[in-house]
């Protein structure tokens, strides 16, 4: 630690490397001890690399830099002449600075523009989406006051994501980080069950809870109201599943009054759904040829400052472009994008799918549909669909069995739960 510090000072006042050559070095070097004036790493005959230099009259060493400036009437006694061979420490770097401050300052300016750049999120990484698009996402962000080039310091997390769930309730997994100035958006979209309140929008404050589809009641779960089915029960559009008239019945299965409540509970019917499908075994495909041209973007803070597009001329293309940003490590991100952009040709040809083709595809669009219904909230139990190729034309015709939320609200009318009183006291008494 002594010796660290000791170096550390040296390099603070400045030192010097020097080789002693002619005279008597040795007397030289007697003097300076006489004169307090330090000397180390003192050589005799060797260079600094202990190279052999052939000259036993030179002697190499180290010298303050202040030292070095008094030696000049003890080099007249000894005859012997000191040469700088190297100069250390900082007055030796800060006049190398002075020299080249041009360049220094640049070094100072980058180093500014790289922690002011740190500041902010130059790059957006939506990962997981199925559904909703990352462009989608990318709109909703920005509408929250999250895009790129926001201040790392403005963006709340956990608020980001209690934000997607509220309004995405087709998400049930939301992870937002911050790793540099990246901003990375993990989703899971995934079908929760919810209650009826959540399912169906009601302005009714009272109201019964009736099927919308025939079928047999698989699950119920009454919250408020009375119900007028069972499991198993087979019911047929527009019957009543679960009444908001609560009757109010007093000793002696007396009927007092009836309570009018908004009909609540969990209710899914075994359904089906009829399904057809069908499409020529002739169809258009592309093929592409060689001919493709290619344009070129820049874009600085989000603003484009550079683009060249050729022109299309192609009667049938595609175009294709990819997005990078320059990022100084991995997730150090910078606000300069590049965009290559690529318009192929292709010819349209007509083929047609052999039997194995056109059943794969018309599997391929039953599954397609099947989840659709799924990620609506319904469960698929069976599906009975038969594929027919015949005539240039494949078919799909069948019923898909499924389990579903088939209910809806109906408003109560003032017969179904009035009670008409009668006068016991009518009649003449006397």
């Amino acid at each position: 630690m002594i010796w660290l510090l000791k170096r550390l000072i040296c390099w603070i006042r400045g030192y010097l490397y020097i080789m002693m050559v002619g005279g008597s070095p040795e007397h030289l070097i007697n003097l300076c001890s006489g004169k307090g004036i330090v000397l180390w790493g003192l050589s005799y005959g060797l260079d600094k690399n202990k190279k052999q230099l052939g000259d036993e009259d030179v002697i190499y060493g180290y010298i303050l830099l202040k030292d070095y400036r008094q030696l000049r009437p003890l080099v007249r006694k000894a005859k012997a002449v000191p040469y700088i061979k190297e100069r250390h420490g900082f007055p030796f770097f800060l006049r190398h600075v002075i020299r080249r401050k041009v360049y220094y300052i640049g070094i100072l300016l980058f180093c500014a523009l790289v922690y002011t750049m740190s500041l902010y999120i130059w790059d957006i990484s939506i990962e997981g989406g199925y559904k909703h698009t990352e462009e989608q996402l990318m709109e909703y962000l920005q509408t929250t006051g999250v895009y790129s080039g926001v201040k790392i310091n403005s963006i709340d997390c956990p608020n980001i994501e209690e934000n997607i769930r509220r309004d995405f309730t087709d998400i049930g997994w939301v992870s937002v980080e911050i790793k540099g100035t990246r901003l990375i958006v993990r989703i899971v979209e995934t079908v929760i069950p919810k209650l009826n309140a959540e399912t169906k929008k009601t302005t009714l404050r009272t109201a019964h809870l009736v099927a919308t589809k025939d079928g047999i009641v698989n699950y119920i779960i009454v919250r408020s109201g009375t119900p007028k089915v069972e499991l198993g029960s087979v019911v047929k559009k527009g019957d009543v599943l679960i009444s908001g008239v609560v009757p109010v019945v007093a000793d002696g299965e007396t009927l007092v009054e009836n309570k009018i409540v908004l009909a609540d509970g969990d209710i899914k019917l075994r359904t089906y759904f009829d399904y057809e499908d069908s499409f020529s075994l002739k169809h258009n495909y592309p093929v592409y040829t060689s001919r493709k041209k290619t344009g070129y973007s820049f874009s600085l803070f989000g603003k484009k400052i550079f683009s060249h597009m050729p022109r299309n001329s192609y009667a049938n293309y595609d175009i294709i472009t990819e997005a990078s940003t320059l990022k100084l490590v991995r997730n150090f991100y910078l606000p300069i994008s590049f965009m290559k952009t690529t318009v192929s040709e292709y010819n349209i040809e007509e083929a047609t799918y052999t039997e194995i083709e056109a059943t794969t595809l018309a599997n391929e669009r039953l599954l397609r549909y099947l989840e659709k219904l799924t990620s609506q909230g319904i469960t698929i139990l069976e599906q009975r669909v038969e594929v027919k190729v015949e005539n240039g034309t494949c078919k799909s015709a069948g019923k898909i069995i499924v389990e579903e939320p088939a209910w809806d609200y109906s408003p109560i009318n003032d017969s179904e739960w009035r009670v008409l009183e009668t006068d016991e006291h009518s009649g003449d008494n006397n």
